[in-house]
C-alpha cells in the first residue's frame, strides 16, 4: 500500500511538473509577440488556467506579461499592489531581465496613478540594472519615460540627455518610429523652452519623414506642435502655408490646429471662431490640453471685445498653471527618494561584505578541520605500516623456503617411481607452504590496496610487495607456473576448467586461476590493473556460465575451487 502511494505521488508531481513547463513554455511564446500584438497576447493571458498560477513562477512570470500586454494595448493600470509583489519575487531570484521589467512596468503604473515621486523611484532602480539587459528596446523605454518625468519636473539638460539616449536604444533595435517619437519629445521640449529654432528644424524634418512613411500620429503630432510655434513666434505666414499644406489633411480635427485656426478667423472678426473653439472643448484629454484651450478662449474672446469672459478664461488657465508647478515644488521628495535609495544600495553592499566575512570563516573550519582529519589518519597509516613491516619479514622467509621446496619438488618428480609414498608426503608439506604463501600475499595485496603511500622509509617493504605482485601479474612463466601448482595440488581444477568451459578466453582462465589459488578480489584486482567491481562481474559472469554445466560434480568442483578461502 506505501508503495502504491508513493508511485501515486511520484506520478502526480511529474504531472504538475509537466503542466508547469507547459505553462512557461506558453508564456514564452507570448512573450515573442507582445510588442507587436498585445491584444492577442492580452486575450491569451485572460484566459489561462488559473490553477497554473499556485505555482510562484509561473504567477509572476504571468503577472509581469499582463501588465506589459495592458500597457501596449493603452490600458491605464492605476493598482500598484500586484506588481509590488511580483517585483518582490524578483528580488530574490537571479533573473534580472524580469527584475529590470518589473520594476519598469511598476513605475508605469505609478505614473498613470499620478504618484511621480515613486514612479522615479521605481524607474532609477530599473536604470541600475541596465548593464544587465540585452534588450535595446525596452531601454530605450525606460530612457524615454525617465525624459518625460524629468521635463515634468522642468529638469530639462537630463530631459533631452534620456530623450537622445532612448533614441539611440531604439535606433540599435531597429524601432525607428520609436525613434522619431524621442526626436518629437526633444522638438517638444525646446518649443516648451522657447529655444525655437532647433524646435522647428526637428519638427519640420520629422513632418516629412512621418508623412513619406505612412506614420499619421506622429506626423499629427509634428504640425501640432509646429502650428503652436509658429503662433508662438507670431509667424502667420507660415501657419497658413502648412494649414494649407498636403501635410495637414492628416490632422484636420485635431486640438491645435482648431485652436489656430479658430484664432486666426477671431483676428479676422469672424464669428464662426467662437463655433470652432466650442467643438474643440470635446477634444480636451489632459491639463496641458486644458491650459491651451483657455489660452486660446482667452485670446479670441479678447479679440471681439469680451473682455470678462476672456478674463475668468484668462484666470482659469493660470490656476491650472499654478497647480502644476505647485506639484513640480514637491521635487524636493524626488530628492529623498535617490537618497533612501542611495543608502540602501550601501546598504546592500555591506549585506554582501558581510556574507563574503562569513564565506570565508566557514573555509577557515573547514581548513581546521581537513588538516585535524589528515592528522589522524597518517597516525592510523603508520600504524598498519609497522603491522606490514612484520607481515613481509615473515613473507620473506616463507618465500625462500617456498623456493627450496619447489626445487624439491622437481626432484622428486625425477625420481616419483622409486620414491612414490616419499613424495606423497612432501607433496603434502609444499601443498600447505603454497596456501600459507599464496594466503600471506593475498593479505599483503589486501593491505597494499588500501594504504598504498610511497614514504622513502616505506619503500623497501613496498617495493618487495610490488615484485611480487608485478611477477604474477606480468610474467607468463610465473602465470603458468601458478597455474601448473594450482592443478598439482588441487586435483587438476585448471585442466577440468579450460575442458569442460573450452569457449572461455585467457583472461577468464587467469581470472580463475587466481581464484582458485585463493587470491581475493582486491589481489586479482592490483594483478590484472582491473577493478574490483568489475573483478566481481565478471566472477559473476562465468559462475553463470558453470551454472550451465549438466555434469553436477564438475560443476560442484569448479564452484568449490572457485571459492575464496
Amino acid at each position: 500500500m506505501r508503495k502504491l502511494i508513493t508511485i501515486l505521488i511520484i506520478t502526480l508531481a511529474a504531472i504538475s511538473c509537466g503542466k508547469i513547463k507547459d505553462a512557461h513554455n506558453t508564456l514564452n511564446d507570448i512573450e515573442t509577440f507582445i510588442n507587436e500584438r498585445p491584444d492577442s497576447a492580452l486575450t491569451i493571458l485572460d484566459s489561462f488556467d488559473t490553477s497554473l498560477l499556485d505555482n510562484k513562477s509561473v504567477w509572476a512570470h504571468h503577472s509581469l506579461l499582463h501588465a506589459q500586454a495592458k500597457d501596449k494595448c493603452y490600458i491605464d493600470e492605476t493598482n500598484d499592489s500586484l506588481m509590488t509583489q511580483v517585483v518582490s519575487y524578483y528580488e530574490d531570484k537571479r533573473d534580472k531581465e524580469k527584475l529590470f521589467k518589473a520594476y519598469y512596468y511598476l513605475g508605469r503604473i505609478q505614473y498613470n496613478a499620478g504618484d511621480y515621486a515613486e514612479s522615479m523611484l521605481s524607474y532609477t532602480k530599473a536604470e541600475q540594472l541596465i548593464d544587465k539587459i540585452d534588450d535595446d528596446f525596452i531601454k530605450g523605454l525606460l530612457y524615454a519615460q525617465l525624459g518625460m518625468l524629468h521635463q515634468k519636473y522642468y529638469d530639462y539638460p537630463r530631459s533631452l540627455e534620456y530623450y537622445s539616449t532612448a533614441g539611440t536604444y531604439y535606433e540599435s533595435a531597429g524601432a525607428i518610429s520609436h525613434k522619431y517619437f524621442s526626436q518629437l519629445n526633444i522638438g517638444q521640449l525646446y518649443l516648451e523652452i522657447k529655444d525655437y529654432l532647433p524646435s522647428e528644424e526637428i519638427l519640420a524634418d520629422l513632418i516629412t519623414w512621418a508623412y513619406n512613411n505612412q506614420q499619421s500620429i506622429l506626423c499629427e503630432y509634428a504640425i501640432n506642435l509646429l502650428i503652436t510655434l509658429y503662433d508662438e513666434t507670431d509667424q502667420k505666414d507660415k501657419s497658413i502655408t502648412l494649414l494649407t499644406s498636403e501635410f495637414a489633411h492628416i490632422c484636420k480635427g485635431s486640438l491645435p490646429i482648431i485652436h489656430v485656426r479658430a484664432y486666426n478667423q477671431a483676428r479676422q472678426k469672424d464669428l464662426s471662431s467662437m463655433n470652432l473653439i466650442s467643438d474643440a472643448e470635446r477634444l480636451l484629454q489632459n491639463t496641458s490640453d486644458t491650459i491651451s484651450h483657455y489660452y486660446y478662449k482667452y485670446r479670441i474672446l479678447k479679440e471681439f471685445g469680451r473682455y470678462e469672459e476672456a478674463l475668468i478664461n484668462h484666470e482659469r488657465m493660470i490656476h491650472l498653471q499654478d497647480s502644476i508647478t505647485i506639484s513640480a515644488l514637491q521635487q524636493p521628495m524626488l530628492t529623498a527618494k535617490n537618497s533612501y535609495l542611495q543608502a540602501e544600495n550601501r546598504y546592500m553592499q555591506l549585506k554582501v561584505k558581510m556574507h563574503k566575512t562569513q564565506k570565508y570563516f566557514v573555509i577557515l573550519i573547514l581548513c581546521i578541520s581537513i588538516c585535524c582529519l589528515t592528522l589522524y589518519f597518517r597516525r592510523k597509516i603508520q600504524k598498519k605500516h609497522t603491522e606490514m613491516l612484520g607481515y613481509i619479514e615473515v613473507a620473506t622467509d616463507l618465500e625462500k623456503t617456498l623456493m627450496e621446496k619447489c626445487q624439491e619438488v622437481e626432484d622428486i618428480s625425477n625420481s616419483l617411481d622409486a620414491i612414490d609414498s616419499e613424495l606423497k608426503t612432501s607433496e603434502g608439506y609444499i601443498s600447505e607452504m603454497f596456501y600459507k604463501q599464496y594466503e600471506l600475499l593475498n593479505k599483503l595485496t589486501s593491505t597494499y590496496y588500501e594504504t598504498h603511500v610511497c614514504n622513502k622509509d616505506m619503500e623497501a617493504i613496498y617495493k618487495q610487495v610490488s615484485l611480487e605482485i608485478e611477477r604474477l601479474s606480468s610474467d607468463k612463466k610465473s602465470i603458468r607456473q601458478l597455474e601448473n601448482f594450482v592443478n598439482r595440488y588441487n586435483g587438476n581444477i585448471m585442466t577440468t576448467i579450460r575442458t569442460h568451459l573450452p569457449n572461455l578466453n585467457e583472461m577468464d582462465y587467469r581470472l580463475l586461476c587466481y581464484l582458485c589459488a585463493g587470491f581475493s578480489a582486491k589481489a586479482i584486482s592490483i594483478f590484472t590493473g582491473d577493478s574490483t567491481n568489475n573483478i566481481y562481474v565478471k566472477k559473476s559472469r562465468i559462475k553463470d556460465i558453470i551454472v550451465e554445466l549438466k555434469d553436477e560434480n564438475v560443476k560442484r568442483e569448479i564452484l568449490e575451487a572457485i571459492t575464496v578461502r
